[in-house]
């Protein structure tokens, strides 16, 4: 199973990872309801809500349950009609509403499927969690982490396809997106080590649309101030960084010739396992010292479990949204 959390931290919830969050992948705001599908062959919907006593009335004669609970106790019921089946199951905790419905064509009430999928879909329900206001900024730290990890695993697919099609400009871009990715990284858990907090500043790792951007030269500054990158990466990377904007910016109004990409991508690929490697230095640390991401007592080079193997295909097809990038989940 994968988590999803609600853009706002307000609740946690597993789901299957052969389920797909519907709500981008169609186009729809990130709110209530939730939706999730199967990837493929989808048979019903899952759709989860959640609204405080500002937003929706709540039923006073339903027993109030407390934030941070595991397990709530959520009432069932059934809404059958207009060739539609809908279990639903309903709770309030504290001053909201949680409402979730699993819906499906009546005409397919005894596929063995749609039962499978109403196991799946009660056993999400006991996963489900109201986080009380004081940790939701917490659960973003994870959220974002997750997807920060995700997407820079997402980038390889991007990178493969480039050299399979000699995308010398896209590749570039593609490596220097790593290079920014894992400086980034390692600074967010140098910081840990230095403060001796798990907590993640996210601020690297995160960019909303309303945010004040952090940019690469910035990144590569604070790497060599705390001794992550040496003065000749830095300028190295620095000097790459000017190469880069010039194939962006100049191509066609400067007299740079295309054969200079492939130097530009080769030395592009040569910092980039320089960098990866001083990630991993501070990786060994967080595990040596429990400190951190990597202070949870699993070693970086832990080899995945098939379980976290499918959670992040999953997780990556949610990035891609692209069939060419599908990747199959084992079930």
């Amino acid at each position: 199973m994968k988590y999803f959390t609600e853009p706002n931290g307000k609740f946690v919830i597993k789901v299957p990872t052969e389920w797909q969050y519907k709500n981008i992948a169609v186009g729809q705001d990130e709110v209530s309801p939730f939706s999730f599908e199967l990837y493929e062959n989808s048979i019903g919907a899952f759709q989860l809500s959640c609204y405080s006593d500002q937003e929706q009335p709540i039923n006073k004669s339903v027993p109030v349950q407390k934030f941070d609970a595991n397990k709530l106790d959520f009432i069932n019921q059934r809404m059958d009609g207009g060739g539609f089946n809908i279990h639903l199951w309903y709770a309030v905790v504290e001053d909201h509403m949680v409402m979730a419905k699993y819906i499906y064509d009546t005409s397919k009430q005894d596929n063995p499927e749609v039962k499978t999928e109403l196991e799946k879909a009660e056993l999400v329900m006991t996963t489900f969690e109201l986080i009380s206001p004081n940790k939701r900024n917490l659960a973003l730290e994870f959220d974002r982490y997750e997807k920060f990890m995700v997407s820079l695993a997402a980038s390889f697919d991007l990178k493969n396809r480039a050299i399979q099609n000699k995308s010398v400009i896209e590749l570039m871009i593609i490596i220097a997106n790593q290079i920014d990715a894992y400086l980034r990284m390692a600074i967010v858990m140098k910081k840990q080590l230095q403060e001796k907090t798990n907590r993640i500043d996210i601020a690297l790792l995160y960019q909303g649309e309303t945010d004040t951007p952090i940019m690469e030269r910035k990144i590569y500054k604070q790497a060599k101030d705390l001794r992550i990158i040496s003065q000749d990466i830095f300028d190295k990377l620095d000097r790459l960084y000017t190469e880069r904007n010039k194939v962006v910016h100049r191509y066609i109004i400067s007299e740079f010739k295309t054969v200079y990409l492939y130097e530009i991508v080769y030395e592009y690929e040569t910092v980039c396992e320089t960098v990866r490697q001083s990630l991993k230095v501070v990786e060994d640390l967080q595990f040596t010292e429990g400190i951190g991401v990597h202070g949870n007592g699993r070693h970086p080079d832990e080899e995945p479990t098939e379980q976290d193997v499918n959670m992040l295909y999953s997780q990556v097809n949610d990035k891609h949204l692209i069939r060419d990038l599908f990747r199959e989940i084992k079930k």
